[in-house]
């Protein structure tokens, strides 16, 4: 994980080439059979075969248990430590799993390498005191038994890990420490097409989660630092009391994101949205997010001047353009970086020298 300085400490933020591979419980008995018979024999040809047989059980079962313990803590260090994770991840885990189902699944998968481990002692301390051969394959059965029983007890916790990991590994590239600009409005107000226009290079579009939308990321590259400029198709777009708990949980968590909210107007009738849904979207996205909510109208080139009258009315807009063209939209950008962007790199700098 690499950090960021927050409010509460060093937060995490997930680096996607550092997350474990989570195995399967299919995947962790055929690891663990496969390294049991691969232990081969060894030892002197005039050792007496009984005590030949313990030592080779014991091999077999010093490298089984040490195989599967080392995969079971890798992956339970490897996977984000959710108080510490910045809260944007944080959000996207907990409406994935939530908070305490996730935090109880890395625990146990993380206690079940000690488990092995003790498992491992007592059938070696089995394999030492049998005193006949039937001895050492009673205990050879009871230690694989108590093993793939616990590792078939995991399952459910495997399972988990791996959606969540699934999930982070096809999260778009967001750096919530970056000064982020949320572009929100109904559908079709010109939205991406406002985002194509202000990038510094063509903006990644990747899956949003808990959704089938898609949102664009853009960049602004401003001497040495950068500023994200994401377009949200079907998140932003609708009220919140329209979505099922876990989609309205997943679209809150670009609270964290958002540095400022850029809300796009269409006043013409092409988006097929009325001025007044518009106006009740905007409302509720201001009171929703922490963060400062700016109106702009585009379209400008195709409203008649009595439906340019009557947005300005309702959203006091800061700027008119044409985003299409790209008519204006520089100048919006501008306008936003000048107002938000500027005083919070200056504190951050005045922070620093404290």
């Amino acid at each position: 994980m690499s950090t960021a300085a927050g409010a509460g400490g060093e937060l995490e933020v997930v680096d996607r080439t550092r997350l474990p591979y989570v195995y399967s419980a299919d995947e962790l008995v055929g690891m663990f059979l496969a390294a049991y018979a691969r232990e081969e024999s060894r030892g002197s040809g005039a050792e007496p075969a009984f005590v030949k047989q313990k030592r080779h059980e014991i091999r077999r079962i010093v490298a089984s248990g040490k195989a599967i313990a080392s995969v079971l803590r890798e992956i339970a260090l490897r996977m984000p430590f959710l108080d510490k994770l910045h809260p944007f991840y944080r959000d996207i885990i907990d409406a994935a799993l939530g908070a305490r189902a996730y935090k109880h699944a890395v625990a146990k998968i993380g206690n079940a390498h000690i488990a092995v481990r003790a498992i491992a002692r007592e059938a070696i301390n089995a394999v030492r005191t049998a005193p006949d051969k039937s001895g050492v394959l009673h205990a050879r059965r009871m230690y694989r038994g108590r093993i793939v029983s616990l590792i078939e007890d995991l399952r459910p916790e495997l399972d988990r890990m791996r959606e969540i990991v699934a999930l982070l590994r096809k999260l778009p590239s967001i750096d919530p420490r970056a000064f982020t600009v949320v572009v929100a409005g109904a559908p079709n107000v010109g939205k991406s097409s406002f985002v194509r226009c202000v990038s510094t290079a063509k903006p990644e579009v990747a899956e949003y989660p808990f959704t089938t939308k898609r949102i664009h990321v853009g960049h602004v590259r401003l001497r040495g630092d950068v500023v994200q400029v994401i377009d949200t198709p079907g998140l932003l777009d609708r009220p919140l009391s329209e979505r099922n708990m876990i989609e309205r949980q997943a679209v809150l968590a670009l609270r964290h994101l958002a540095s400022v909210i850029l809300f796009l107007v269409d006043p013409t009738y092409h988006s097929g949205f009325s001025l007044d849904m518009q106006y009740r979207l905007y409302r509720e996205i201001a009171e929703s997010f922490p963060a400062p909510a700016v109106a702009a109208l585009n379209k400008a080139d195709l409203a008649s001047g009595e439906e340019l009258e009557r947005a300005r009315k309702l959203f006091s807009p800061v700027a008119e353009i044409s985003a299409l063209e790209c008519r204006g939209a520089g100048e919006l950008m501008n306008y936003v970086l000048e107002k938000y962007y500027v005083p919070a790199a200056l504190e951050r700098l005045r922070a620093s020298r404290r």
